[in-house]
């Protein structure tokens, strides 16, 4: 065993050993003993002369004497988003409190008001440095073999619609091919990770991935399926979405170079032996045969320009792909099913982009190229549990066989792609449903209901599993499962 992992299980349990700390002593654990980066933040005490209980303001010692108002500001003034947001937590209420985003230096008398509030309620108060969810990172949460994320939002976008939800493994993967590094969240998976990661280094030790919050528990036992599209598959655009999965699996991907709107360039997949490249339009969700696909370079400005023009949305192009060319010698389509005989494969010779769209006519495959075709969809088969049915575009250059398009096979074709995924395992007499739209409150109501009744909660929306829904129900130990609102 390394030094690292010896470290990380060390520290790990360290972790465990303080789990019924308070939230802003959670977060001082972690700076205190240099575990991970969190944003700049003071405490206060519940009492009316705002005692601090923490501070961890950049460039400031902790040992100068200053009034609760210049702390502040100097905490505003030390966040690069020149704003701050307030938290507030009881020993009997950690979660689910008021919290007031983004004021800034011109708001300091109701900043004040807020904590002295806070404390007449007898709450503690946290105010943080406002960290911007609009600069191109994501937000999320990691839980057992499940991380979850979104751009342009906060961790609770797991309570949302369309969050992007992955296997851990593939999912820091994918973060690491978009981002070049991997969110810093070495925690062990029993931990509930509130976290975000930004392009350009944040919080008190200048790192790119912040922990907000981190919770134990004792049985983690569900896994997740991959679902697209979702928040970040249309952030990044829908064919890159596939091809990263694709990657993330270890199936051969051209080399390919990602454009886009909102992320700095990023490249991932394999070189494919040739100097040619393939220009791709990348629309924010799949819209097939519609955009321009060529087989060399042309000028991205004013092919962005033309092909947004065939888009019904005011932006539809989410990137554009230099791609690495394949020297084609058959190319086609596959479905892949569960099972090998619910198969489909077709091709035809050459490069596929008329077959595609309907302007060529399949034909008989060689035996190697099914041979080829075969062995690629049993390994893309072997994450059925996690992908489901799917539909891929490949290309066969005598050798090796690329995967240059994968998507999830839905709707009238999704099979079993839908099966509900387990919240708390368990055998109870029956399911009563909840829908997530109605709110945690609702779900509350049925907890206390139902409790010790051996009566499960079916859980309807498209929501995340490590979502406060999802803490409710671990904490009470209700069965539960999580059903898609179609």
């Amino acid at each position: 065993m390394s030094d690292e992992v010896i470290f990380l299980m060390d520290w790990s349990k360290d972790i465990m050993l303080e789990k019924n700390q308070m939230k802003d002593e959670k977060l001082d654990y972690l700076i205190a003993n240099k575990m991970a980066n969190v944003a700049q933040f003071i405490s206060f005490e519940p009492n009316l002369n705002l005692k601090t209980r923490f501070i961890h303001i950049n460039n400031f010692g902790n040992n100068e004497e200053t009034s609760t108002k210049n702390l502040i500001e100097k905490l505003i003034l030390s966040a690069p988003s020149k704003a701050v947001n307030i938290r507030s937590f009881s020993e009997k209420a950690m979660k689910g409190n008021k919290l007031v985003y983004n004021k800034g230096i011109k708001d300091i008398e109701e900043i004040l008001e807020l904590i002295n509030e806070n404390s007449l309620n007898n709450k503690y108060s946290i105010i943080n440095e406002n960290i911007d969810i609009n600069d191109c990172g994501v937000s999320g949460v990691a839980l057992g073999d499940v991380i979850e994320f979104s751009p342009e939002d906060t961790p609770k976008c797991v309570e949302k619609e369309g969050v992007c939800s992955l296997p851990r493994e593939i999912g820091l993967n994918l973060l690491k091919n978009v981002y070049g590094f991997s969110p810093d969240i070495n925690f062990d998976t029993n931990y509930r990770i509130e976290f975000s990661i930004h392009p350009n280094r944040q919080g008190v030790r200048k790192q790119h991935t912040i922990i907000w919050e981190y919770e134990y528990y004792e049985k983690v036992d569900y896994e997740r399926k991959i679902s697209w599209p979702n928040n970040f598959s249309r952030f990044i655009g829908d064919k890159v979405f596939g091809l990263l999965i694709a990657d993330s699996l270890g199936i051969m991907v051209p080399k390919t170079t990602v454009i886009s709107r909102k992320i700095a360039p990023f490249t991932f997949g394999i070189d494919t032996g040739l100097n040619e490249k393939w220009i791709r339009t990348c629309p924010i969700k799949k819209e097939p045969g519609k955009f321009f696909t060529g087989a060399s370079w042309i000028d991205p400005f004013k092919l962005m320009e033309e092909e947004e023009a065939k888009g019904s949305n005011e932006i539809n192009i989410a990137s554009i792909l230099s791609q690495a060319a394949v020297d084609a010698l058959y190319s086609g389509a596959s479905f892949v099913t569960e099972y090998e005989d619910g198969d489909l494969i077709e091709g035809v010779y050459g490069n596929g982009d008329k077959f595609m769209v309907g302007e060529q006519d399949k034909l008989e495959l060689p035996a190697e190229v099914i041979k080829a075709v075969k062995t690629l969809n049993n390994k893309i088969r072997s994450y059925h549990k996690e992908l489901g049915d799917v539909s891929l575009e490949w290309v066969y250059d005598g050798k090796n066989v690329w995967l240059v398009q994968l998507n999830q096979l839905k709707g009238e074709n999704k099979y079993k792609n839908s099966e509900r995924n387990i919240i708390v395992y368990g055998s109870p007499s029956h399911y009563e449903k909840v829908f997530v739209k109605d709110g945690l409150d609702s779900l509350r109501n049925k907890i206390n209901l139902i409790k010790d009744k051996n009566i499960g909660v079916e859980l309807i929306g498209n929501i995340g599993v490590t979502s406060h829904f999802g803490d409710l129900l671990r904490l009470s130990n209700i069965p539960a499962i999580l059903k898609s609102e179609d």
